[in-house]
């Protein structure tokens, strides 16, 4: 049976990281080969279930791990063999001798690197064979070991003929030898070699991990099937972490929930990913960061810790939290699994939380042959499950105070937490302060902006790159037929502009090609082969292109070589290229004339045009068949008489491209185009606004001015809160490039920025908690607020890391401190209605809105509409019920 596992576990867990530079693979990887790596990684991606298999494994790396052996190849030999084993090419086989007069001609044409290839495939097969030979013969592994098995399926598969041929070869083989060892390698036996370097690229990993054991002193855990005790760890640790804090914990099935509470920073999330990776690599036979370990082997791990919302799925946070546990819950019918949440519903109001996580861990205690640890701020949830509930082992990670500095122990102790410092983090970041300290410099825009200040935060919360994210904004409008165009459109998502006449004619350029409704008058395949056409180089003397063009024309006749028929192919794509945007252009004028947004350049291009000659060959070539000095002429002439006019007009087609791209998804999605105002205008404005990637989305009307310049938002979970947030800030974002909106209209002053705060994650490399990344994102934002620019700020359930005490406290001052800056405009969602309630009586500027929830008996709906005011609606248990998670769990 198959270890289960997930992405969101393999990404809270940081096992493959961002490019492998921080993860717990990277820290395993020391292997000497590709395909060694290769084999780590899906080591990593499949771990064991089987007791037997996971000690083989495990044996196999103690072994190395005490020999300190290295791997006797260099990476070369493995390149040169993939190289080789990849042409399976009859034609390519090598033979004893072959003088006929077509090799030859192709000697003299064109030197045989096919040839040279081969034959270095073939001496690093014979090096590799020996090398390997000599390597197993110095292993000393005992009968019956796992070793020994490994090792002897090595040496049967050197014990076959073509192994022995290699084995007896001369390091340098005359002809006939390379000749049969070829036909015996790689056309004969090709399996038996990948086989061979198969068990190779195996050894490798078993040698890089056994490196890593013995240099960080990593210990080998004992598998065992279920007799009672889950895992028995002393002296557990991160391996991320410097200086770790070791933990121990033992874990029965008398006891199989652990519930974790502890303040702010104490250490939670971090505990929970330590023993979480302890757990992984010891279910893949791994070396583990612990002193010592046992375990009861299970069938999968999943964690929950940070998980974001899915507007794709139309899942807010707490709807994507609630189906996380469905499917997990549906995997416990059938299966024993590791299960880790962290701060479970914490995306809903704090009396949903605490019933649903006192029922949720009341249903993970009766799964006795599973194992769950639970963390949580709601300590009240505890103490009535202690009361009752003896499966429960619950322990803390205290908080020591030092005057105003708390001071972490991460040392796991007994019993439940009311520790709470939120409020002095908070304090100790000195946000408020800086709120305070900017308000006395914050003056009326007098300069234009030169700059959108936008960070990587906010572009991952509104999803706004990504060419291979099909929910992304980017995806959305590139409907684009031109890598070039692409590249272009690439540009403009990245740059903003922050001129409103500039972004009002973009605008205008966007509008009048979706008005023309056409479409790209050439196909993606003629524009792929102009563009490959004009990437390959030419002499630029025309004798020296002709000549160039005559010898490849040589090599097709005598060699059926394609090269010629490739540059044949690619010249007259591109003269199709060129005859077909230059009669776009002339429908154009014929149409349109040049008394538009487009005038001046559609006259420029044709212009060019007729400088350049193109209209005098495009009135030549008509037809599909150029002769041999055709061909030359024109590529010449293409190439390089008129480049400079080539490349301009190929720079014009990608803009075409995106225009018409952009312009047509406006059209077909009912986009509205944004009027930009100069920055002193202080205002944003939209009587109906939806998010762009929800089709038949609910528009809402939203509008700040500096009068009104913050908008408090409450609502339900499911409400739609996260996505109008969403939506405001990509219409911010899309109407700073020149874009379309999705809106009916929509006038802006020219901002300075944009930053978001609605899907933070914790940093164990900076040793952030969850909590703290929400405070330092906080105090990022803060310092841009109070350093005097005009920006567009988006809090989604601000200080949702710590308790309901903490996050009032919090959200009130934050919020109380951001709206006296009425040159930016907010927008803050919370829970915590009662903050809402506090702050109406003393916060000018704040309009107090809410997304209501109807119930239609049990089931609750949602109108996605605005309304005026703070809601006390809260269905998060009502949403859990009518999931049915409980009674899969019964």
């Amino acid at each position: 049976m198959a270890f289960l596992t997930d992405k969101q576990t393999l990404d809270d867990l940081n096992i493959f990281g961002h490019h492998n530079g921080d993860s717990i693979y990277s820290i395993f990887n020391r292997c000497v080969t590709r395909g060694g790596a290769a084999v780590l990684e899906d080591f990593f991606r499949s771990p064991l279930s089987d007791v037997a298999e996971i000690s083989r494994r495990s044996e196999i790396i103690k072994y190395f791990a005490s020999a300190q052996i290295e791997l006797p190849f260099q990476p070369a030999i493995f390149d040169a063999l993939q190289v080789y084993l990849s042409n399976t090419d009859e034609r390519s086989k090598l033979v004893a001798q072959d003088v006929s007069l077509g090799k030859k001609v192709a000697g003299f044409l064109n030197t045989d690197v096919t040839v040279a290839q081969i034959q270095k495939g073939i001496l690093a097969a014979i090096e590799l064979v020996k090398g390997l030979h000599r390597f197993a013969g110095t292993l000393k592994a005992d009968s019956g070991s796992a070793l020994y098995q490994e090792m002897s399926d090595i040496q049967n598969l050197l014990s076959s003929p073509v192994f022995e041929n290699l084995l007896s070869s001369h390091l340098k083989p005359s002809s006939p030898e390379m000749a049969k060892l070829d036909d015996l390698i790689r056309f004969k036996n090709p399996e038996l070699m990948n086989r061979l370097i198969t068990h190779i690229y195996q050894l490798d990993v078993f040698i890089s991990v056994g490196k890593v054991a013995s240099d960080r002193k990593f210990s080998f855990a004992q598998a065992h099937k279920s007799d009672g005790t889950f895992f028995d760890i002393i002296g557990f640790y991160h391996p991320r972490v410097q200086a770790a804090v070791p933990n121990s914990i033992n874990i029965t099935n008398q006891q199989n929930v652990i519930f974790l509470t502890g303040a702010n920073m104490a250490g939670k999330s971090t505990l929970m990913k330590s023993l979480s990776i302890v757990v992984y690599l010891a279910h893949m036979g791994f070396p583990v960061p612990a002193e010592k370990m046992t375990f009861s082997v299970l069938d999968g791990i999943y964690s929950t810790i940070n998980l974001s919302d899915n507007l794709g799925l139309g899942a807010s946070h707490f709807y994507a939290e609630v189906l996380r546990i469905k499917k997990i819950a549906q995997e416990l019918r059938k299966r024993r699994l590791f299960v880790v949440f962290d701060e479970l519903f914490r995306g809903t109001n704090v009396k949903d939380a605490g019933e649903a996580t006192k029922a949720f861990t009341e249903a993970f205690s009766r799964k006795s042959g599973s194992v769950f640890i639970i963390s949580t701020h709601i300590i009240e949830a505890g103490e009535s499950l202690k009361e009752t509930n003896k499966r429960i082992n619950f322990v803390f990670l205290p908080t020591i105070a030092n005057g105003n500095e708390p001071i972490y122990t991460y040392q796991l102790q007994q019993g439940i937490t009311a520790d709470r410092h939120g409020m002095l983090i908070v304090n100790n970041e000195g946000i408020l302060n800086i709120l305070i300290k900017g308000q006395k410099t914050v003056k009326e825009p007098t300069k234009p902006v030169s700059e959108f200040n936008i960070d990587k935060q906010t572009l991952t919360d509104l999803n706004i790159l990504g060419k291979y994210n099909p929910n992304s904004i980017f995806s959305l409008f590139n409907n684009v037929k031109t890598s070039g165009g692409e590249r272009l459109l690439n540009e403009m998502f990245t740059h903003l502009l922050t001129d409103a006449d500039q972004i009002n004619t973009r605008s205008n350029l966007f509008r009048y090609f979706g008005e023309l409704t056409t479409k790209f008058p050439i196909s993606n395949e003629t524009f792929l082969m102009a563009e490959s056409y004009f990437a390959i180089g030419t002499a630029t003397n025309f004798i020296g292109s002709a000549g160039n063009l005559l010898l490849k024309k040589a090599k097709s006749v005598l060699l059926q070589d394609d090269q010629y028929d490739k540059i044949y192919a690619g010249l007259l794509a591109s003269i199709h290229v060129l005859t077909a945007f230059y009669k776009f252009l002339q429908r154009i004028k014929q149409n349109n004339g040049f008394d538009n947004v487009f005038g001046a350049e559609l006259k420029r291009l044709l212009k060019l045009y007729e400088d350049s000659g193109l209209t005098t060959l495009i009135d030549k070539v008509k037809d599909q068949n150029l002769s041999l000095s055709d061909v030359i002429k024109y590529d010449h002439y293409l190439k390089n008489s008129i480049r400079d006019h080539v490349e301009t007009i190929l720079n014009s087609i990608y803009k075409v491209d995106v225009f018409l791209a952009v312009g047509n998804t406006a059209a077909d999605r009912g986009f509205f185009y944004a009027t930009a105002l100069p920055a002193h205008q202080n205002t944003i404005s939209s009587t109906a606004l939806w998010h762009p990637s929800i089709s038949r989305g609910v528009p809402n009307p939203i509008s700040f001015s500096k009068r009104e310049n913050m908008i408090f938002l409450t609502g339900a979970n499911m409400a739609g809160k996260s996505t109008l947030m969403k939506a405001v800030g990509i219409a911010v974002y899309l109407a700073h490039m020149g874009f379309p909106v999705a809106a009916k209209e929509m006038q802006f002053s020219v901002m300075d920025g944009l930053y978001t705060s609605i899907n933070v994650s914790d940093n164990l490399n900076l040793g952030y908690s969850h909590f703290y990344a929400e405070v330092l994102r906080v105090k990022t934002v803060a310092e841009q607020v109070a350093s005097g620019k005009n920006l567009v700020v988006l809090f989604d359930e601000l200080f949702k890391g710590t308790n309901v005490q903490d996050a009032f406290d919090g959200t009130f001052a934050v919020t109380q401190e951001f709206s006296k800056y009425r040159n930016c405009f907010f927008i803050i969602s919370t829970h915590i209605i009662e903050a809402g309630h506090a702050l109406r009586d003393q916060v000018d500027g704040l309009r107090f809105a809410y997304l209501p929830t109807y119930l239609n008996g049990n089931k609750p709906q949602y109108t996605y509409q605005l309304e005026n005011g703070v809601t006390n609606d809260r269905q998060g248990m009502t949403i859990i019920e009518n999931e049915g998670i409980l009674e899969i769990l019964k």
